[in-house]
């Protein structure tokens, strides 16, 4: 998503991209006006670059009619009893917060770092912490500034598993980034640095909330299917879960620890996953429900199932 959104603004200033997209801009230009991009916009202070990229976000609302559309749809479905111009208000902001996600991957060593992130409940991930020779396991959800967790790599060394971008150079770009923020990359399926991370004294973040083929689970009344993986590895190698997330407050991350996710075991492997995976989704809708303007409407979450 990353990727697209800036291939889609590169093409838009320089006027290179047209029916839906079908001229391509290629790895190398891409990632140099993204390292330019980094460098003229370092002059500026993060209150001005936060306001900047979420003009970006704008630009990509009315830009992407796709994409924009799908926000407005899963918005409205998630609120039916919001009106027209109020979820055209969340998809907007929503937007301008995808704007900010983007500028906390590229500047993630400065955000968090000089009070520009704070960590809440900190207590309660040292906690999970303690007399634990392996990983603590975050689970949490695309909202906010929710890559700068990372300011916990003063606990333990952090991690975060994600999906390669298509664009390789970009994808280069984003991890070497986030790594100087305290940030270090578990590519998605790559099982073996996964495993190497869990036998680590680490912590490791799991964004948990898009669409997955493991368990059936309800997500604001609507049936769908999601991943598992936090529940099966918690099991698998007796390691807690603390749910976990961060918000935009202004020009400061909030890292909200929430609370540790007690694995209740039911008769079946199947039904034990489905049954936490679903008391998971049910914090999930509590915590966007709170901050509707934060959380990334733009994934097609409900694909798949009826309404």
């Amino acid at each position: 998503m990353y990727a697209l959104f800036l291939k889609i603004l590169i093409g838009y200033f320089f006027k290179e991209f047209k029916n839906n997209m079908k001229y391509k801009v290629s790895e190398k230009i891409t990632g140099f006006f993204v390292i330019l991009l980094k460098k003229v916009l370092s002059i500026f202070s993060l209150k001005i670059r936060y306001r900047i990229f979420e003009i970006f976000g704008i630009i990509g609302y009315y830009l992407i009619k796709k994409r924009r559309m799908l926000a407005i749809n899963n918005i409205k479905n998630a609120f039916p009893e919001k009106d027209k111009k109020e979820i055209e208000r969340i998809a907007k902001e929503s937007y301008k917060t995808m704007g900010k996600m983007i500028m906390t991957s590229i500047f993630l060593e400065e955000i968090t770092q000089n009070g520009n992130t704070i960590v809440e409940n900190e207590e309660l991930m040292r906690k999970a912490c303690k007399n634990n020779e392996k990983a603590v396991l975050i689970v949490s959800l695309h909202l906010g500034g929710f890559e700068a967790g990372s300011k916990m790599r003063d606990i333990r060394k952090f991690y975060a598993v994600f999906r390669n971008q298509k664009n390789k150079k970009i994808n280069d770009l984003m991890m070497k980034w986030r790594e100087k923020g305290g940030l270090n990359s578990l590519p998605l399926h790559d099982n073996e640095a996964l495993s190497t991370a869990i036998n680590e004294r680490s912590i490791i973040a799991l964004a948990s909330d898009h669409y997955g083929k493991d368990v059936d689970v309800t997500f604001f009344g609507r049936e769908t299917t999601g991943v598992a993986g936090p529940v099966l590895l918690s099991m698998k190698h007796k390691i807690p879960i603390v749910l976990s997330y961060a918000v935009f407050d202004g020009d400061v991350i909030r890292v909200k620890n929430k609370k540790i996710i007690e694995i209740e075991k039911q008769a079946k492997l199947k039904e034990t996953m489905r049954f936490n995976m679903q008391k998971i989704y049910h914090e999930f809708e509590e915590i966007i429900k709170e901050y509707p303007e934060q959380y990334m409407w733009q994934h097609n979450r409900w694909r798949n199932k009826k309404k």
